[in-house]
């Protein structure tokens, strides 16, 4: 019978050894989780914003071709209007257009080079979001491995710490009938 128990209680502790080393792996598992769960949320809203500011810069190019489109009308009006006055025109005019030109291009160039200073960060955006596709791949990789006779063990030792218990209740009731019985048997000699 102490065979038994002390078989029981060494099967027990190996229970509760390996429930703690498979615990002890899935919160690592669920640490790692959330800090990628985190970094992806970071990528997002970097993604976010970058969208944000390729739109603004999309808004401004289309602003600033449309003031082109402009521009080129006017260019056609006032080339119409140099055909019917040659030479009494051509300086003032050649003056304004480049003036406006130069107005129109200053935001373009300047739209340029904030496209290129955001290139490098595009750049370790999708580098980040590589690495972030790995991570994943790895760790799916792992919960695939993890077997669901890994869970049914874990019943299986609730159901014998529930044994347990109720065999301890009903060693308590037996030692408590015995005291009752034997307070009984005094009393009646």
């Amino acid at each position: 019978m102490l065979e038994k128990i002390s078989g029981i209680k060494e099967l027990k502790e190996k229970i509760k050894k390996f429930e703690f080393e498979v615990n002890d792996k899935l919160e690592k598992q669920e640490d790692s989780l959330k800090l990628l769960h985190e970094e992806i949320k970071k990528l997002n809203q970097n993604i976010s914003e970058v969208k944000g500011i390729k739109q603004d810069y999309v808004d401004k190019f289309s602003k600033d071709l449309c003031n082109i489109k402009d521009l080129q009308k006017e260019f056609e009006k006032a080339l119409r209007t140099f055909n019917q006055n040659h030479n009494k025109l051509y300086d003032s005019i050649y003056v304004k257009l480049h003036r406006e030109l130069d107005n129109q291009v200053r935001p373009i160039k300047n739209i340029v080079e904030q496209l290129t200073e955001i290139k490098p960060e595009v750049k370790n955006i999708v580098e980040s979001l590589k690495e972030a596709n790995q991570a994943v791949k790895k760790l799916y990789e792992i919960t695939s491995s993890i077997k669901k006779e890994d869970f049914e063990l874990k019943q299986y030792a609730k159901e014998l710490l529930k044994m347990d218990t109720e065999k301890l209740r009903l060693m308590k009731d037996i030692e408590t009938l015995k005291k009752v019985i034997s307070s009984e048997r005094r009393r009646k000699y």
